[in-house]
Protein backbone atom coordinates (compact mmCIF):
# COMPACT_ATOMS: atom_id res chain seq x y z
CA UNK A 1 0.00 0.00 0.00
CA UNK A 2 1.44 3.58 -0.80
CA UNK A 3 2.35 5.61 2.39
CA UNK A 4 0.51 8.79 2.79
CA UNK A 5 2.41 11.96 2.55
CA UNK A 6 3.46 12.10 6.37
CA UNK A 7 4.76 8.62 5.92
CA UNK A 8 6.72 8.90 3.11
CA UNK A 9 10.37 8.36 2.75
CA UNK A 10 12.61 10.94 1.57
CA UNK A 11 13.73 10.38 -1.58
CA UNK A 12 10.18 10.25 -2.35
CA UNK A 13 9.36 13.44 -1.71
CA UNK A 14 11.87 14.14 -4.86
CA UNK A 15 10.03 11.82 -6.80
CA UNK A 16 6.87 12.91 -6.69
CA UNK A 17 8.53 16.17 -8.08
CA UNK A 18 9.98 14.75 -11.12
CA UNK A 19 6.85 13.44 -12.05
CA UNK A 20 5.03 16.66 -12.02
CA UNK A 21 7.78 19.22 -13.49
CA UNK A 22 10.71 16.86 -15.41
CA UNK A 23 12.30 19.31 -17.21
CA UNK A 24 12.82 22.17 -14.39
CA UNK A 25 15.77 22.99 -13.64
CA UNK A 26 16.69 21.29 -9.88
CA UNK A 27 20.19 22.34 -9.75
CA UNK A 28 22.80 24.49 -10.71
CA UNK A 29 26.29 24.85 -9.77
CA UNK A 30 29.16 26.20 -11.70
CA UNK A 31 27.12 27.88 -14.26
CA UNK A 32 25.39 23.93 -14.81
CA UNK A 33 22.14 23.17 -14.71
CA UNK A 34 20.28 19.72 -13.81
CA UNK A 35 17.05 19.30 -14.76
CA UNK A 36 14.95 16.73 -12.51
CA UNK A 37 14.48 14.45 -15.24
CA UNK A 38 18.64 13.96 -14.98
CA UNK A 39 18.80 14.19 -11.60
CA UNK A 40 16.31 11.06 -10.75
CA UNK A 41 17.75 9.02 -13.69
CA UNK A 42 21.53 9.46 -12.49
CA UNK A 43 20.24 8.83 -9.42
CA UNK A 44 18.29 5.71 -10.69
CA UNK A 45 21.71 4.06 -12.44
CA UNK A 46 23.96 5.00 -9.15
CA UNK A 47 21.21 3.04 -6.79
CA UNK A 48 21.51 -0.10 -9.53
CA UNK A 49 24.82 -0.32 -8.65
CA UNK A 50 24.86 0.30 -4.95
CA UNK A 51 22.19 -2.75 -4.67
CA UNK A 52 24.25 -4.80 -7.01
CA UNK A 53 26.77 -4.17 -4.53
CA UNK A 54 24.47 -5.17 -1.41
CA UNK A 55 23.18 -1.73 -0.19
CA UNK A 56 19.89 -2.29 1.36
CA UNK A 57 17.81 -0.95 4.43
CA UNK A 58 20.11 0.01 7.13
CA UNK A 59 24.14 -0.51 5.18
CA UNK A 60 25.41 3.01 5.68
CA UNK A 61 27.31 4.22 2.51
CA UNK A 62 29.69 6.74 2.94
CA UNK A 63 29.60 9.75 1.11
CA UNK A 64 32.86 11.89 0.95
CA UNK A 65 31.32 15.35 -0.02
CA UNK A 66 31.87 18.52 -2.26
CA UNK A 67 30.28 21.00 -4.08
CA UNK A 68 29.41 19.30 -6.83
CA UNK A 69 26.19 18.17 -8.77
CA UNK A 70 27.37 14.75 -8.38
CA UNK A 71 27.40 15.04 -4.61
CA UNK A 72 23.72 15.68 -4.46
CA UNK A 73 23.30 13.06 -7.24
CA UNK A 74 24.83 10.51 -4.98
CA UNK A 75 23.17 11.58 -1.61
CA UNK A 76 19.27 10.61 -3.68
CA UNK A 77 20.90 7.76 -5.24
CA UNK A 78 21.88 6.07 -2.25
CA UNK A 79 18.42 7.03 -0.93
CA UNK A 80 16.95 5.15 -3.88
CA UNK A 81 18.97 1.96 -2.72
CA UNK A 82 16.89 1.97 0.56
CA UNK A 83 20.22 2.60 2.20
CA UNK A 84 21.49 5.85 4.09
CA UNK A 85 24.59 7.85 3.64
CA UNK A 86 27.04 9.37 5.80
CA UNK A 87 27.99 12.39 4.20
CA UNK A 88 31.76 13.85 5.21
CA UNK A 89 33.91 16.80 3.97
CA UNK A 90 35.72 15.19 0.89
CA UNK A 91 39.28 17.37 2.19
CA UNK A 92 38.95 15.73 5.71
CA UNK A 93 42.40 14.84 7.58
CA UNK A 94 42.75 11.03 6.47
CA UNK A 95 43.35 10.23 9.71
CA UNK A 96 39.36 11.54 11.04
CA UNK A 97 37.55 9.99 7.38
CA UNK A 98 38.97 6.87 9.00
CA UNK A 99 37.79 7.44 12.39
CA UNK A 100 34.30 7.86 11.11
CA UNK A 101 34.09 5.31 8.52
CA UNK A 102 35.74 2.97 11.14
CA UNK A 103 32.91 3.98 13.88
CA UNK A 104 30.57 3.48 11.27
CA UNK A 105 31.80 0.18 9.79
CA UNK A 106 31.49 1.80 6.09
CA UNK A 107 32.45 -1.21 3.15
CA UNK A 108 30.79 1.07 0.18
CA UNK A 109 31.49 4.79 -0.78
CA UNK A 110 29.54 6.58 -3.43
CA UNK A 111 30.01 10.42 -4.83
CA UNK A 112 31.88 12.21 -7.43
CA UNK A 113 34.79 10.47 -8.88
CA UNK A 114 37.20 13.29 -7.79
CA UNK A 115 35.64 13.14 -4.09
CA UNK A 116 36.59 9.56 -4.01
CA UNK A 117 39.95 9.87 -4.91
CA UNK A 118 40.94 9.72 -0.94
CA UNK A 119 38.90 7.41 0.27
CA UNK A 120 41.18 4.33 1.16
CA UNK A 121 38.14 1.45 -0.38
CA UNK A 122 37.41 -1.62 -2.86
CA UNK A 123 34.21 -0.39 -2.99
CA UNK A 124 34.00 3.05 -4.72
CA UNK A 125 30.85 3.42 -6.41
CA UNK A 126 31.14 6.85 -8.75
CA UNK A 127 28.07 8.91 -10.06
CA UNK A 128 28.50 8.73 -13.46
CA UNK A 129 26.72 10.53 -16.78
CA UNK A 130 24.67 6.82 -17.36
CA UNK A 131 21.31 6.61 -16.39
CA UNK A 132 18.83 3.53 -15.75
CA UNK A 133 15.33 2.49 -15.05
CA UNK A 134 14.17 2.92 -11.71
CA UNK A 135 15.96 0.61 -9.00
CA UNK A 136 13.95 -2.02 -7.78
CA UNK A 137 11.61 -1.67 -4.69
CA UNK A 138 13.92 -1.27 -1.54
CA UNK A 139 11.49 -2.73 1.31
CA UNK A 140 12.16 0.38 3.67
CA UNK A 141 9.70 1.79 5.93
CA UNK A 142 9.82 5.76 7.19
CA UNK A 143 11.51 3.99 10.47
CA UNK A 144 14.72 2.87 8.53
CA UNK A 145 17.43 5.48 8.28
CA UNK A 146 17.87 8.13 6.22
CA UNK A 147 21.22 9.57 6.92
CA UNK A 148 23.92 9.60 9.52
CA UNK A 149 25.80 12.87 10.31
CA UNK A 150 28.68 13.07 12.48
CA UNK A 151 29.73 15.83 15.63
CA UNK A 152 31.58 16.36 17.68
CA UNK A 153 32.71 14.21 20.54
CA UNK A 154 33.87 15.35 24.12
CA UNK A 155 35.42 12.28 24.63
CA UNK A 156 37.97 12.91 21.35
CA UNK A 157 35.80 10.71 19.04
CA UNK A 158 33.25 12.30 16.58
CA UNK A 159 29.72 10.58 17.40
CA UNK A 160 27.20 10.16 14.58
CA UNK A 161 23.57 10.75 14.98
CA UNK A 162 21.35 8.54 13.57
CA UNK A 163 17.84 10.00 11.71
CA UNK A 164 15.54 7.86 10.07
CA UNK A 165 12.81 9.11 7.09
CA UNK A 166 10.25 10.03 9.39
CA UNK A 167 12.22 12.54 11.03
CA UNK A 168 13.46 13.92 8.14
CA UNK A 169 10.49 14.21 6.19
CA UNK A 170 8.33 15.82 9.36
CA UNK A 171 11.04 18.11 9.71
CA UNK A 172 10.49 19.40 5.74
CA UNK A 173 6.91 19.33 5.39
CA UNK A 174 7.02 21.37 8.74
CA UNK A 175 8.76 24.21 6.58
CA UNK A 176 5.77 24.44 4.35
CA UNK A 177 4.11 26.15 6.87
CA UNK A 178 6.70 28.34 7.97
CA UNK A 179 8.62 29.72 4.80
CA UNK A 180 7.40 31.97 2.10
CA UNK A 181 6.76 30.03 -0.97
CA UNK A 182 7.61 28.38 -3.59
CA UNK A 183 11.74 28.72 -2.98
CA UNK A 184 12.06 29.12 -6.71
CA UNK A 185 15.59 29.86 -6.22
CA UNK A 186 17.48 28.62 -3.10
CA UNK A 187 21.19 29.59 -2.62
CA UNK A 188 22.40 26.81 -0.07
CA UNK A 189 25.74 28.49 1.74
CA UNK A 190 25.72 25.21 3.76
CA UNK A 191 28.03 22.51 2.97
CA UNK A 192 26.05 19.21 2.08
CA UNK A 193 28.15 17.77 5.38
CA UNK A 194 26.03 20.27 7.64
CA UNK A 195 22.69 18.97 8.65
CA UNK A 196 21.42 22.05 7.33
CA UNK A 197 21.74 22.00 4.40
CA UNK A 198 19.32 18.80 4.42
CA UNK A 199 16.90 21.81 5.44
CA UNK A 200 17.77 23.50 1.71
CA UNK A 201 17.79 20.23 -0.39
CA UNK A 202 14.76 18.21 0.54
CA UNK A 203 12.57 21.63 1.26
CA UNK A 204 13.67 23.16 -1.83
CA UNK A 205 13.76 19.60 -4.17
CA UNK A 206 10.16 18.64 -3.01
CA UNK A 207 8.56 21.77 -3.99
CA UNK A 208 9.86 22.29 -7.71
CA UNK A 209 12.35 24.92 -6.87
CA UNK A 210 15.80 25.69 -7.69
CA UNK A 211 18.61 24.90 -5.68
CA UNK A 212 21.51 26.91 -6.13
CA UNK A 213 24.60 25.66 -4.37
CA UNK A 214 28.34 28.11 -4.69
CA UNK A 215 31.24 26.97 -5.43
CA UNK A 216 34.14 26.33 -2.83
CA UNK A 217 35.52 29.86 -4.80
CA UNK A 218 32.10 31.44 -4.11
CA UNK A 219 31.84 30.60 -0.66
CA UNK A 220 35.16 32.11 -0.05
CA UNK A 221 34.79 35.49 -2.10
CA UNK A 222 31.92 37.77 -0.40
CA UNK A 223 32.31 39.52 -4.20
CA UNK A 224 31.39 36.32 -6.32
CA UNK A 225 28.65 34.92 -3.87
CA UNK A 226 26.76 38.63 -4.25
CA UNK A 227 26.87 37.92 -7.84
CA UNK A 228 25.71 34.30 -7.38
CA UNK A 229 22.48 35.84 -5.73
CA UNK A 230 21.67 38.23 -8.16
CA UNK A 231 22.58 36.49 -11.14
CA UNK A 232 20.75 33.44 -10.20
CA UNK A 233 17.52 35.76 -8.59
CA UNK A 234 17.79 34.24 -5.63
CA UNK A 235 14.20 33.99 -3.84
CA UNK A 236 15.99 32.01 -0.77
CA UNK A 237 19.25 32.19 0.95
CA UNK A 238 20.10 30.34 4.11
CA UNK A 239 23.35 30.84 6.04
CA UNK A 240 25.15 31.42 9.67
CA UNK A 241 24.62 35.03 10.86
CA UNK A 242 28.41 35.68 10.21
CA UNK A 243 28.19 34.74 6.81
CA UNK A 244 25.14 36.85 6.12
CA UNK A 245 26.58 39.77 8.08
CA UNK A 246 29.83 39.88 5.37
CA UNK A 247 27.45 40.18 2.58
CA UNK A 248 24.70 42.75 4.38
CA UNK A 249 28.27 45.19 5.18
CA UNK A 250 29.66 44.75 1.79
CA UNK A 251 27.21 43.98 -0.97
CA UNK A 252 23.47 44.96 0.62
CA UNK A 253 22.42 45.60 -3.29
CA UNK A 254 22.73 41.38 -3.52
CA UNK A 255 19.90 41.00 -0.91
CA UNK A 256 17.25 43.78 -2.04
CA UNK A 257 15.44 41.16 -4.33
CA UNK A 258 15.85 38.04 -2.07
CA UNK A 259 12.17 37.26 -0.27
CA UNK A 260 13.29 35.05 2.12
CA UNK A 261 16.69 34.92 4.77
CA UNK A 262 17.41 31.56 6.76
CA UNK A 263 20.07 31.97 9.92
CA UNK A 264 20.82 28.96 12.06
CA UNK A 265 24.02 27.89 14.02
CA UNK A 266 25.25 31.00 15.82
CA UNK A 267 23.20 33.85 17.81
CA UNK A 268 21.68 36.11 15.54
CA UNK A 269 22.60 39.39 17.06
CA UNK A 270 19.59 42.43 17.16
CA UNK A 271 21.56 44.65 15.43
CA UNK A 272 22.34 42.57 12.58
CA UNK A 273 18.89 41.86 12.04
CA UNK A 274 17.73 45.62 12.07
CA UNK A 275 20.62 46.40 8.98
CA UNK A 276 18.88 43.09 7.24
CA UNK A 277 15.19 45.02 7.17
CA UNK A 278 17.13 48.73 6.88
CA UNK A 279 18.73 46.72 3.59
CA UNK A 280 15.40 43.86 2.52
CA UNK A 281 12.92 45.74 4.52
CA UNK A 282 10.60 43.46 2.33
CA UNK A 283 12.35 40.36 3.18
CA UNK A 284 11.59 37.31 5.77
CA UNK A 285 14.19 37.03 8.56
CA UNK A 286 14.15 33.98 10.39
CA UNK A 287 15.98 32.73 12.79
CA UNK A 288 16.27 28.94 13.41
CA UNK A 289 17.51 26.59 15.89
CA UNK A 290 17.58 22.74 16.21
CA UNK A 291 20.70 20.29 17.40
CA UNK A 292 21.48 17.39 14.96
CA UNK A 293 19.83 15.36 17.24
CA UNK A 294 16.55 17.00 17.07
CA UNK A 295 16.41 16.71 13.10
CA UNK A 296 17.75 20.42 11.58
CA UNK A 297 15.55 22.30 13.61
CA UNK A 298 13.57 22.56 16.73
CA UNK A 299 12.27 26.09 16.68
CA UNK A 300 12.20 29.05 14.74
CA UNK A 301 11.62 32.90 15.22
CA UNK A 302 10.38 35.25 12.49
CA UNK A 303 12.39 38.59 13.13
CA UNK A 304 10.52 41.77 13.32
CA UNK A 305 12.27 45.13 12.91
CA UNK A 306 10.90 45.83 16.21
CA UNK A 307 12.87 43.20 18.07
CA UNK A 308 14.81 44.35 21.14
CA UNK A 309 17.28 42.91 23.81
CA UNK A 310 20.77 41.73 22.47
CA UNK A 311 20.17 38.04 20.22
CA UNK A 312 16.98 37.58 18.44
CA UNK A 313 14.59 34.94 19.99
CA UNK A 314 15.16 31.16 18.76
CA UNK A 315 11.27 31.21 18.88
CA UNK A 316 8.40 28.64 19.07
CA UNK A 317 8.41 25.00 18.07
CA UNK A 318 7.83 24.22 14.45
CA UNK A 319 4.91 21.74 13.77
CA UNK A 320 4.85 18.40 15.60
CA UNK A 321 7.29 19.17 17.87
CA UNK A 322 7.50 19.67 21.66
CA UNK A 323 10.23 21.87 23.74
CA UNK A 324 10.09 21.98 27.35
CA UNK A 325 12.89 23.45 29.78
CA UNK A 326 13.48 21.54 33.00
CA UNK A 327 15.68 21.48 35.72
CA UNK A 328 18.04 19.02 36.69
CA UNK A 329 15.03 16.89 38.35
CA UNK A 330 13.12 16.96 35.17
CA UNK A 331 10.29 19.52 36.59
CA UNK A 332 9.55 22.64 34.81
CA UNK A 333 11.26 25.70 35.12
CA UNK A 334 9.72 28.41 36.65
CA UNK A 335 8.26 31.07 33.80
CA UNK A 336 11.18 33.39 33.35
CA UNK A 337 13.83 31.64 34.52
CA UNK A 338 16.48 29.63 33.09
CA UNK A 339 16.02 25.88 32.60
CA UNK A 340 17.46 23.21 30.01
CA UNK A 341 16.15 23.02 26.71
CA UNK A 342 14.63 19.58 25.78
CA UNK A 343 13.09 18.39 22.90
CA UNK A 344 10.27 15.82 22.29
CA UNK A 345 8.38 14.91 19.38
CA UNK A 346 8.82 13.94 15.85
CA UNK A 347 12.27 15.51 15.47
CA UNK A 348 14.00 13.41 18.16
CA UNK A 349 16.95 11.08 16.00
CA UNK A 350 16.99 7.75 17.10
CA UNK A 351 20.39 7.89 19.04
CA UNK A 352 24.25 7.98 18.64
CA UNK A 353 25.24 5.23 16.09
CA UNK A 354 27.06 2.20 18.40
CA UNK A 355 26.46 4.47 21.69
CA UNK A 356 24.15 3.09 23.65
CA UNK A 357 25.44 4.29 26.53
CA UNK A 358 25.37 8.07 25.49
CA UNK A 359 22.19 7.50 23.80
CA UNK A 360 20.63 6.43 26.83
CA UNK A 361 22.22 9.62 28.86
CA UNK A 362 20.85 11.83 25.88
CA UNK A 363 17.49 10.58 25.00
CA UNK A 364 15.38 10.02 27.89
CA UNK A 365 11.81 8.59 28.56
CA UNK A 366 9.82 11.82 28.46
CA UNK A 367 7.78 12.10 31.71
CA UNK A 368 5.19 14.73 29.65
CA UNK A 369 4.63 12.19 26.98
CA UNK A 370 0.90 11.41 25.71
CA UNK A 371 1.69 7.68 24.28
CA UNK A 372 4.12 6.02 26.11
CA UNK A 373 7.52 4.82 24.66
CA UNK A 374 8.28 8.58 23.43
CA UNK A 375 11.42 10.17 24.48
CA UNK A 376 13.32 13.65 24.35
CA UNK A 377 16.43 14.67 23.96
CA UNK A 378 18.43 16.30 26.33
CA UNK A 379 20.20 19.27 24.43
CA UNK A 380 22.56 21.04 27.06
CA UNK A 381 21.16 24.23 25.47
CA UNK A 382 19.93 26.95 28.30
CA UNK A 383 17.07 29.01 27.22
CA UNK A 384 14.46 30.96 29.00
CA UNK A 385 10.59 32.20 28.03
CA UNK A 386 10.27 36.51 27.50
CA UNK A 387 7.59 37.96 27.63
CA UNK A 388 5.95 36.81 24.91
CA UNK A 389 6.53 33.73 25.41
CA UNK A 390 9.73 32.95 22.91
CA UNK A 391 12.01 30.82 24.01
CA UNK A 392 15.73 32.66 24.33
CA UNK A 393 18.80 30.90 24.08
CA UNK A 394 21.25 31.38 27.35
CA UNK A 395 24.13 29.35 26.25
CA UNK A 396 25.36 26.28 27.18
CA UNK A 397 25.30 23.56 30.57
CA UNK A 398 28.37 22.16 29.25
CA UNK A 399 31.57 23.42 27.34
CA UNK A 400 30.24 22.77 23.29
CA UNK A 401 30.24 25.63 21.06
CA UNK A 402 29.58 26.73 17.64
CA UNK A 403 32.22 28.00 15.22
CA UNK A 404 30.77 28.95 11.80
CA UNK A 405 27.55 27.27 12.82
CA UNK A 406 29.56 23.38 13.58
CA UNK A 407 29.22 21.84 17.03
CA UNK A 408 32.78 21.87 18.38
CA UNK A 409 33.71 20.29 21.88
CA UNK A 410 36.62 21.40 23.19
CA UNK A 411 37.21 18.09 24.69
CA UNK A 412 37.95 16.29 21.69
CA UNK A 413 40.36 19.08 20.72
CA UNK A 414 42.42 18.84 23.98
CA UNK A 415 42.16 15.10 23.14
CA UNK A 416 44.21 15.36 20.28
CA UNK A 417 46.14 18.01 21.89
CA UNK A 418 47.48 16.05 24.73
CA UNK A 419 48.57 13.18 22.10
CA UNK A 420 51.06 15.47 21.02
CA UNK A 421 54.77 14.38 23.04
CA UNK A 422 55.73 17.76 24.11
CA UNK A 423 52.26 18.99 25.50
CA UNK A 424 51.64 18.20 29.26
CA UNK A 425 48.18 19.43 29.78
CA UNK A 426 46.19 21.62 27.35
CA UNK A 427 42.75 23.39 27.07
CA UNK A 428 40.56 24.97 24.30
CA UNK A 429 38.18 27.87 25.00
CA UNK A 430 35.78 30.11 23.02
CA UNK A 431 35.83 33.81 22.61
CA UNK A 432 33.97 36.24 20.16
CA UNK A 433 35.95 37.99 17.22
CA UNK A 434 35.07 40.32 14.89
CA UNK A 435 34.32 37.34 12.51
CA UNK A 436 32.81 35.27 14.95
CA UNK A 437 32.91 32.94 17.42
CA UNK A 438 36.55 31.09 17.47
CA UNK A 439 39.26 28.77 18.81
CA UNK A 440 42.00 29.82 21.27
CA UNK A 441 44.42 26.94 22.71
CA UNK A 442 46.30 27.04 25.86
CA UNK A 443 49.19 24.00 26.62
CA UNK A 444 51.57 23.63 29.36
CA UNK A 445 54.88 21.93 27.63
CA UNK A 446 56.34 18.74 28.73
CA UNK A 447 60.01 18.79 29.55
CA UNK A 448 61.27 18.90 26.16
CA UNK A 449 59.75 22.47 25.82
CA UNK A 450 57.34 24.33 24.58
CA UNK A 451 55.87 23.52 20.71
CA UNK A 452 55.16 26.25 18.27
CA UNK A 453 52.01 27.26 17.27
CA UNK A 454 52.64 26.66 14.08
CA UNK A 455 53.83 22.95 15.12
CA UNK A 456 50.41 22.63 16.88
CA UNK A 457 48.48 23.90 14.18
CA UNK A 458 49.90 21.07 11.71
CA UNK A 459 49.52 18.67 14.74
CA UNK A 460 46.00 19.42 14.91
CA UNK A 461 45.34 19.11 10.94
CA UNK A 462 46.67 15.66 10.62
CA UNK A 463 43.21 14.74 12.62
CA UNK A 464 40.66 17.55 12.92
CA UNK A 465 38.84 19.64 10.20
CA UNK A 466 40.39 23.27 9.81
CA UNK A 467 37.26 24.72 12.07
CA UNK A 468 37.98 22.74 15.26
CA UNK A 469 41.63 24.06 15.32
CA UNK A 470 42.73 27.03 17.72
CA UNK A 471 43.83 30.34 15.54
CA UNK A 472 45.66 31.27 18.88
CA UNK A 473 47.72 29.93 20.96
CA UNK A 474 49.75 30.21 24.23
CA UNK A 475 52.26 28.33 26.29
CA UNK A 476 51.38 28.39 30.26
CA UNK A 477 53.43 27.45 33.38
CA UNK A 478 49.87 25.36 34.22
CA UNK A 479 46.54 25.92 33.77
CA UNK A 480 44.40 27.73 35.92
CA UNK A 481 41.89 26.10 38.16
CA UNK A 482 38.60 26.60 40.01
CA UNK A 483 38.06 26.19 43.93
CA UNK A 484 36.76 23.12 42.82
CA UNK A 485 39.75 21.81 41.15
CA UNK A 486 38.37 22.24 37.52
CA UNK A 487 40.62 23.90 34.59
CA UNK A 488 38.97 27.69 34.84
CA UNK A 489 37.87 28.38 31.45
CA UNK A 490 35.82 31.55 32.06
CA UNK A 491 39.62 32.91 33.30
CA UNK A 492 41.17 31.61 29.78
CA UNK A 493 38.71 33.12 27.47
CA UNK A 494 39.04 36.29 29.60
CA UNK A 495 42.73 36.21 28.78
CA UNK A 496 42.54 35.73 25.30
CA UNK A 497 39.88 38.84 25.63
CA UNK A 498 42.45 41.51 27.23
CA UNK A 499 44.98 40.32 24.78
CA UNK A 500 45.49 42.32 21.82
CA UNK A 501 43.00 40.87 18.84
CA UNK A 502 44.13 39.18 15.92
CA UNK A 503 43.77 41.14 12.59
CA UNK A 504 40.31 40.41 10.46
Amino acid sequence: MKASPAESCLHQLIEEQAVRTPDAIALTIAGSNVSYRELVRRADHLAHELHRRGAGPETLVGLPADRSADTLIAMLGVLKAGAAYVPFAANLPAERIRRITSDAGIGIFAGSAQALEGVPSETLVPVTERTAEAPPPSGITPDHTAYVIYTSGSTGMPKGVVTPHRQIVSSTRARFTVFPMPCASYVMLAPFTFDAAAAGVYVTLSTGGRLVVPTDEEILDPALLAKLVIDECATHVDGVPTQYATLLTFHPEALRDVHCTVLAGEALPVPLARRHFAVAPGAALFNEYGPTEGTVWSTVHRCAPHDDGDTMPIGRPIDGVRVRLLDENLDEAPPGTIGEIHIAGAGVARGYLGRPALTADRFLPDPYARNPGERMYRTGDLGRLNKRGDLVFCGRADDQVKVRGFRVEPGEVESRLLAHPMVAAAAVVAYNSETGTRLAGFVVPADDGPPSGGELTSFLAASLPDYMIPGRWDVLRGLPLTPHGKVDRRALAASVRAAAPNPP
